[in-house]
């Protein structure tokens, strides 16, 4: 896998920027719910020793993970990734409209901050599939020496 040559087109720019800022702040939401986030993951990886460092730990390799399709679009122009993140958004954005249910009958006064999450993450999408992030994803091919058919005689 090679170095993407050029500079970045402005949709690469905001996907980064709108990717890693929905990751902050699912982070950062999680971190002012560390009871509620240690009891999902006790419930999800049934392990005796969760305690609230753990889920720190934890919370901060999913973070951490958010860099890796950022960096292999930014700096490898990816498809697969382009790919990846496009069906991880897919699944994320289907589950949206259960998610204002749940939180227009739990809470009355539902903030439209949970909201910010998958709107970074859609916006981020979107801008991956722009003219100008297709031709990023597309470069013009170099030719080769077969290519070019040059005939010496």
């Amino acid at each position: 896998m090679r170095l993407a040559r050029g500079p970045r087109p402005w949709p690469i720019w905001v996907f980064a920027a709108a990717f890693l800022g929905a990751a902050t702040y699912s982070y950062i939401l999680d971190l002012t719910t560390l009871p509620l986030q240690q009891a999902a993951f006790e419930a999800l990886l049934p392990w005796a020793g969760w305690d609230r460092d753990w889920t720190i730990v934890a919370l901060s390799a999913v973070l951490s993970i958010a860099f890796i399709p950022v960096l292999w679009i930014c700096l490898f122009a990816g498809k697969v990734a382009r790919a990846i993140v496009t069906v991880f958004t897919a699944i994320k954005l289907l589950d949206v409209p259960a998610m204002i249910a749940l939180y227009s009958a739990s809470y009355p006064n539902v903030r439209i901050t949970y909201f910010l999450e998958p709107a970074l993450i859609g916006i981020a999408v979107i801008c991956l599939f722009l003219p100008a992030s297709r031709s990023w994803f597309n470069p013009p091919q170099e030719a080769t020496h077969e290519d070019r058919n040059i005939d010496l005689d």
